[in-house]
C-alpha cells in the first residue's frame, strides 16, 4: 500500500464546537434517530420478505439504508452517541431478518448495492461492528454473480447498461473492502468495474467526455483514488490530480457546486453560462441553446426544473475526493473545491424535514430561485422526490464536517478547514488539543489556543485559502509573526510550543467578481472571500468588474452584506441593490446569484440595440 502524505481524522480526534456547522450536524442527527423510524424503512423489506409490519413505510423514493448506516457509523465514531449505534444495528439486524425470509431481496442492482457495500463497510470500520462482516461477503457474492459486466464502458445512462446506473463508483468500495478484510473477490470485483474511458483522458488533462451524469462521475473519482492506493499505479494519481484541475478550471460555478440539469462536460463549451440565462434570453435564443445532449445521450429541452447543483449528492463526491487527495498529496490546495461547497454548499442547505423533504437542487439562475423543498419533477409511479438520494448524502455531508477540518503527520496537525472545532493529536510524546474558535465564516479570522501538559516541539499548519489574497496577518500571543502567508500553500510553523499559546490568523475578505465561465465574461457571481452573495432584486449591473469595492459598499451593522451605490443599476440612476450570503438566505426567499454586467451604459445601450 502506498504511504500517505496526511492522515486523515478518521471521524475521530475532532469536536465540533459551536458552529452553523455544528448546528447543522446536531439537527440532521437527531432527526434521522426519529425518523424515518427503522419499522417504516423496513416496511417494504418485510411485505416482501412476508413478516408482518404495522408500519405505513416511506413514501417517495423509498429507503437508502446503505446510505443512513455509513452516516450513523461515522457519527458514532465522531461523538460516541451510543443512541447512533444501537439505530444502525437495530436497522441492520431488521434488514438481515428480511434477507434470511427472501434472498432475492439482494437483487437491488449496482446503484442500491454499492450504497449497501458502503455502509456495511463503515459499521465495520468505524462502529467495530464484526457482525456486518459475512453480510459484507454475502452481499458481494451474490452481486459477482447476477450483475452483468459485458456492457458499454463509456458511462451514458442508456438503456445498454440492464439498469445498472453509476456502475464506475463500485470499485471504491470494493478496493476498500479488499483492505480492511482481504478477501480476493473484492480485489476480483473491483478490477471488473474500472472506468478508463473517463480516467485515461483525465489523466491526460482532457475533457472531451461528452455529457455524462454529474455527481457519479465526480464520484467515480474516488474509485480511481482507491485503485491507486491499492495498486500503487501512479496513473492512477494523475487521473485524480488531473481531473481536479479539469474540473476546477472550467466545469463548476462560484459556489463550488457543478451539474446543471445533472449534466457534467457538456458538448458546448460554454454550458455552465447557457444553464444560468433565462429562456427567454436573446443571448440564449439567438445561439439556439434551448435544447441540449443529456447525460443518457438524447436531445432535451432546456427546463429550469432540474436546477444548478443536485447539492447533497454533489457535495459528497467532492467532500471525498479532496479527501484523499489531501491524504495522497499533502497539497493544501485540495482543500478549496471543498471549502467552497462547504459554505455555499451544504451551509446553504434548509434543515430536512420530518416528511423527508430536503433542497434536491440549488439553482442560480440569472431570473431567479428559491430554496425549496418543492419538485416540480413526477415519476412515472406518482412517487414524489421525498426521502430520496439527497437524504442519503446530506447527513453524510454533516457526518464528514468533522473529517475535513485537521490531518496528521509525523511532524504535527495540518489544519484545513476553519470550522471551530477541538482537535486531539499526539506529538513530542505527549497528548496535545488544539482548540480552533474562530467565528468562520461570518468573520475572515482564524483563532487558535494549544493545551499541553509540557512543551512540545511539532509542527502547526493552517490552510491559506487562494481567496485571501489581502493584507494577511498572523500573530502568536499577541505578537506579529513575519512568516509567508501565501494563498493556496500551507502557512507552517515549527517550534517549541507551550501549553496556552494563542494563534491568530487574519485573512481579510474582498470583493470579486467571478464570471461564470469564459464563454459568459459579463455574467457574473459577487463574492466576499468565500462567501458567494446573492442579490435581492433582479438586476443589471453597471460598473468596473475589477473593482467592485470602488462602487459597492458594506452596510454598516450586517454582517457581510453590501450596496450597490447609486446609478449601477441598469439606467435608473436612483436605485441601490443590495447583496448577502448565499448561506444566509432563507426557505422561500427569492435571491439572484448571477447577474450580467457591463462596464457603462454606453455599452449596455450598444448590446440591448445589437449593435
Amino acid at each position: 500500500m502506498i504511504p500517505y502524505a496526511l492522515k486523515a481524522a478518521d471521524y475521530g480526534q475532532v469536536e465540533l464546537l459551536d458552529s452553523p456547522f455544528k448546528t447543522q450536524r446536531d439537527e440532521t442527527l437527531e432527526l434521522y434517530l426519529q425518523h424515518p423510524s427503522n419499522d417504516d424503512i423496513l416496511h417494504m423489506y418485510r411485505k416482501r420478505a412476508g413478516i408482518p409490519s404495522r408500519a405505513q413505510g416511506m413514501v417517495g423514493w423509498g429507503p437508502s439504508i446503505g446510505q443512513y448506516l455509513g452516516a450513523y457509523a461515522k457519527w458514532y465514531k465522531n461523538t460516541g452517541d451510543e443512541r447512533v449505534k444501537e439505530k444502525a444495528l437495530s436497522l441492520f439486524r431488521g434488514w438481515t431478518e428480511c434477507v434470511e425470509k427472501n434472498a432475492t431481496l439482494l437483487n437491488c442492482g449496482t446503484y442500491m448495492w454499492e450504497k449497501f457495500l458502503g455502509g456495511l463497510l463503515d459499521m465495520y470500520e468505524f462502529m467495530g461492528a464484526e457482525e456486518v462482516k459475512p453480510w459484507i461477503l454475502r452481499i458481494t457474492e451474490h452481486a459477482k454473480e447476477t450483475f452483468i459486466t459485458d456492457i458499454p464502458r463509456d458511462g451514458l445512462q442508456d438503456e445498454r447498461m440492464h439498469g445498472q446506473i453509476e456502475w464506475y463508483t463500485l470499485p471504491e468500495n470494493l478496493f476498500r473492502a479488499y483492505q480492511l478484510l482481504g478477501d480476493q473477490i473484492y480485489l476480483d470485483m473491483a478490477e471488473d468495474w474500472l472506468y478508463p474511458y473517463l480516467w485515461d483522458k483525465l489523466a491526460q488533462g482532457k475533457d472531451d467526455v461528452g455529457p455524462r451524469h454529474a455527481y457519479s462521475h465526480v464520484n467515480s473519482l474516488s474509485s480511481a483514488a482507491r485503485a491507486y492506493i491499492v495498486t500503487e499505479d501512479s496513473h492512477y494519481l494523475d487521473v485524480i490530480e488531473r481531473g481536479y484541475d479539469t474540473l476546477t478550471r472550467r466545469h463548476i460555478f462560484a459556489t463550488g457546486g457543478y451539474g446543471p440539469g445533472e449534466m457534467l462536460f457538456g458538448e458546448d463549451p460554454g454550458y455552465l453560462g447557457n444553464s444560468v440565462l433565462p429562456t427567454w434570453d436573446n443571448q440564449l435564443t439567438k445561439t439556439g441553446k434551448l435544447t441540449y445532449k443529456n447525460f443518457v445521450g438524447s436531445l432535451s429541452t432546456r427546463s429550469d426544473a432540474w436546477g444548478s447543483c443536485e447539492v447533497s449528492c454533489c457535495s459528497w463526491a467532492v467532500f471525498k475526493l479532496c479527501n484523499y487527495l489531501l491524504q495522497l498529496t499533502g497539497k493544501a490546495k485540495y482543500g478549496e473545491w471543498c471549502e467552497k461547497l462547504l459554505i455555499n454548499g451544504t451551509l446553504g442547505q434548509p434543515p430536512i424535514t420530518e416528511k423527508g423533504q430536503v433542497l434536491y437542487y440549488a439553482s442560480y439562475f440569472l431570473d431567479g430561485a428559491l430554496k425549496s423543498y418543492e419538485d416540480r419533477r413526477l415519476q412515472h409511479l406518482g412517487q414524489n422526490f421525498v426521502w430520496q438520494c439527497c437524504t442519503g448524502t446530506f447527513p453524510q455531508d454533516t457526518a464528514e464536517y468533522a473529517n475535513m477540518i485537521a490531518y496528521f503527520d509525523e511532524k504535527g496537525v495540518s489544519v484545513s478547514q476553519l470550522i471551530p472545532a477541538r482537535i486531539s493529536f499526539q506529538a513530542d510524546k505527549q497528548d496535545v488539543t488544539l482548540v480552533s474558535d474562530g467565528d468562520f465564516p461570518r468573520k475572515p479570522e482564524a483563532h487558535f489556543t494549544l493545551h499541553l501538559s509540557s512543551p512540545a516541539a511539532f509542527r502547526l499548519r493552517i490552510r491559506v485559502p487562494a481567496w485571501a489574497t489581502g493584507e494577511n496577518a498572523l500573530t502568536l500571543n499577541g505578537e506579529t509573526q513575519q512568516l509567508p502567508i501565501r494563498p493556496g500553500e500551507w502557512l507552517d510553523m515549527e517550534r517549541t510550543w507551550q501549553d496556552g499559546d494563542e494563534v491568530t490568523l487574519r485573512l481579510p475578505y474582498s470583493l470579486v467578481f467571478h464570471p461564470v465561465d469564459p464563454e459568459h465574461p459579463n455574467v457574473v457571481a459577487l463574492c466576499y472571500g468565500p462567501l458567494v452573495l446573492c442579490c435581492n432584486e433582479m438586476t443589471v449591473l453597471v460598473g468596473d468588474v475589477d473593482h467592485p469595492e470602488a462602487w459597492i459598499e458594506k452596510v454598516e451593522g450586517e454582517d457581510n452584506t453590501f450596496r450597490t451605490l447609486p446609478g449601477h443599476s441598469g439606467f435608473y440612476e436612483h436605485i441601490v441593490r443590495t447583496f448577502r450570503p448565499y448561506y444566509t438566505v432563507g426557505l422561500m426567499q427569492w435571491y439572484y446569484m448571477y447577474n450580467r454586467i457591463y462596464p457603462d451604459m454606453e455599452t449596455l445601450d450598444r448590446e440591448h440595440q445589437g449593435t
